[in-house]
């Protein structure tokens, strides 16, 4: 209760709610520009919260993660260019919509069935917290290694890319993070005599370096505008019907917002997958199945709906067993480590105000997002038509600046080069950059909880039954696809024998 008590106390602080509201104000501005999503502002937002109070940086940035969603679904509509990657599904029926004159209906339920699904999805996970905490209380060193494990094999395997090349990427972040002293026995490793490196390489450029230049790339090399069409909204009436289509089809929207907080839970998979079997059951479960893809409302709903709910669950995960739970936390997971915040049990535990005003502050997101979206939808439409040729000199220069000013050393903005080329070279070749993140962010843990468990029981500290259950657990994801292949193609040569 007191923890309740002072997460609720936050929102007194007129500054938390300054910082919240700039927050959910820039993830929708930046979700709906096409290529730049609000964890690209989050990124830059980085270098600037050395010396903010954890609850405004973070608040922020939760604001941020809630509003962005909403905000991409703005241009997947109007101008057939999703805002985000997880506004994907929206394209099939929202662009559509608009063609045939129903713009302002497909965003009014959009904006409605997103910033509703985020916030009933917080609640979900209040529900979830006392569960949480048994598990918490009953994890050891050893079982946190091989959730450390489990959840970079979730984000390699079910992650954007092939099960070898995300697993590549992950074992490629832990070997980063080895880089200068090793905590127990305080020698020297992959410094090569260089003493910027003693300390290991700074979180900030490798972050940007990994996802904000790689945007910047692509944007430079499209050129022109962004967005290739134009679309308006002509009045409030159809934004209204669109948001009254949300209620009259209340159960798709609750069922879409479930599946998106259940998706979200599960560490790695995210709101890019959430959005597509959301979209596959409601047209499986229509009544008029041909009619998706053509224009109507439902197949807007139902990705709305699942991808802000994932949030919640995303970040239930991340803040309870310290592994993100999408690729967009890996982010939130790096901003805990800037700011000194240990994401993980001994949060949950001795701090639980911090992570549920961060729930709170989702609510504040979609709201903000929710609210602004609604009635400022065809101005805000704009921004999608800027050209890249004012956006990809002005998102350097930020991109640069942010990676010097953390410490003020050239250094930095070298390495921030490099891994903005390795993070470029890694989506071209189809690697996964947030499974290198999560590697890198999680490999000191993964090596203080590896010393702790070897020194208290043995080489045999995994006999433990939480811990062979994750072993379990990450090898049946790990051999899931091969036997399911293996399978079908026994099968077909079984119909072909007969």
């Amino acid at each position: 209760m007191e923890a309740w008590l002072q997460a609720l106390q936050n929102y007194t602080d007129l500054a938390f709610v300054g910082w919240v509201l700039a927050g959910g104000i820039g993830g929708l501005i930046f979700g709906i520009i096409p290529g730049i999503s609000g964890m690209t502002l989050v990124v830059l937002f980085l270098p600037f919260v050395l010396d903010m109070k954890p609850e405004y940086a973070l608040g922020f940035i939760t604001a941020t993660a809630g509003a962005s969603m909403t905000g991409g679904s703005v241009t997947a509509i109007l101008l057939n260019v999703p805002g985000t990657t997880v506004n994907a599904a929206t394209l099939l029926d929202g662009y559509p919509m608009t063609k045939k004159g129903q713009a302002g209906r497909a965003l009014g339920a959009a904006v409605t069935a997103s910033a509703l699904g985020g916030i009933l999805a917080v609640f979900l996970a209040f529900a979830m917290v006392p569960l949480i905490l048994p598990m918490v209380m009953a994890m050891r060193s050893a079982d946190m290694v091989f959730l450390i494990l489990m959840g970079l094999t979730f984000i390699g395997v079910l992650g954007t890319g092939a099960m070898i090349k995300g697993l590549i990427s992950g074992g490629v972040g832990l070997l980063i993070s080895f880089i200068g002293y090793q905590s127990i026995t305080g020698m020297q490793r992959f410094t090569f005599g260089s003493t910027y490196l003693y300390d290991g390489l700074p979180i900030m450029p490798v972050i940007l370096g990994l996802f904000a230049l790689p945007e910047v790339i692509d944007l430079a090399a499209k050129g022109g505008t962004i967005a290739q069409t134009r679309a308006v909204i002509k009045g409030m009436t159809q934004v209204i019907e669109g948001a009254k289509d949300v209620f009259r089809h209340w159960g798709l929207w609750f069922r879409s917002t479930v599946i998106g907080y259940i998706i979200g839970v599960i560490p790695g998979i995210g709101a890019a997958t959430s959005i597509w079997v959301a979209y596959g059951q409601a047209k499986q479960i229509s009544k008029h199945p041909e009619k998706f893809g053509t224009g109507t409302v439902e197949g807007v709903i139902a990705p709305e709906s699942s991808n802000n709910a994932t949030q919640a669950g995303a970040l239930l995960t991340t803040v309870a067993l310290g592994i993100p739970g999408s690729a967009e936390h890996a982010v939130v997971l790096g901003a805990f480590l800037i700011l000194g915040v240990t994401a993980g049990p001994t949060l949950m535990m001795q701090h639980l105000d911090l992570p549920l005003t961060l729930f709170f502050a989702i609510i504040a997101g979609n709201l903000i997002g929710g609210i602004l979206c609604f009635w400022t939808a065809q101005h805000l439409a704009k921004i999608g038509n800027v050209p890249s040729r004012i956006l990809v000199p002005l998102v350097t220069v930020m991109v640069l600046a942010g990676a010097f000013v953390m410490r003020e050393q050239f250094n930095d903005v070298i390495v921030t080069l490099i891994f903005g080329a390795l993070g470029f070279g890694m989506r071209r070749l189809g690697f996964n950059a947030p499974a290198l993140l999560v590697g890198y962010v999680l490999g000191s843990l993964f090596e203080q909880y590896w010393f702790i468990a070897i020194q208290v029981s043995g080489p045999t500290f995994f006999m433990r039954p939480i811990s062979l259950g994750i072993i379990a657990v990450t090898v049946l994801v790990l051999t899931s696809g091969p036997i399911r292949s293996l399978v079908q193609q026994l099968f077909k040569k079984g119909a072909k024998g007969t």
